[in-house]
């Protein structure tokens, strides 16, 4: 009788699976920051899913409660720039909502593998790098195949 085939994750393979869910949110937060009815609001869903997704692949359980939780400890940086999506001005608006929920993966990324320490501090560099590498590579995220599909639910409320 042959043995079942038993499929190991690498850390290689989870890193690249992370950064997919990274760009796919991120494409996703530039496609619906600016459409009428959703925008802001609809980032934080995707950003909470966004956690949960990760989450996932590193074989950590993250609730809703939690991820909205993480949101908030990401301090003022965070909190101020999803305020700035609010302004209805499409060619700020959607560099923001990528970049910074780019950031945001890239540090749960980060933060999960550290062990999920409660200080976040450490990885504020890690966010501003992400942030930076969206914006500078706008272009992968407005072209995204994936961009158009929501994460989950994107008319969910969340209180961050």
């Amino acid at each position: 009788m042959d043995e079942p085939k038993v499929t190991v994750i690498d850390d290689r393979d989870r890193e690249e699976e992370a950064l997919s869910l990274c760009k796919w949110a991120a494409a996703r937060a530039g496609a619906i920051v600016v459409l009428p009815g959703l925008g802001t609001l609809s980032t934080v869903a995707n950003d909470v899913y966004l956690i949960m997704k990760i989450g996932k692949v590193y074989e950590q359980e993250i609730t809703e409660k939690a991820a909205v939780s993480l949101l908030g400890s990401m301090g003022t940086v965070f909190v101020g720039g999803k305020l700035a999506t609010l302004l209805p001005f499409a060619p700020l608006q959607i560099p923001l909502a990528v970049g910074m929920t780019y950031g945001l993966g890239r540090v749960v990324m980060e933060w999960l593998k550290a062990g999920k320490p409660k200080d976040l501090s450490p990885f504020r560099k890690v966010y501003e790098d992400g942030v930076r590498y969206a914006r500078e590579n706008i272009v992968l995220f407005r072209d995204d195949p994936k961009k158009d599909e929501p994460l989950g639910d994107e008319k969910k409320k969340f209180d961050v």
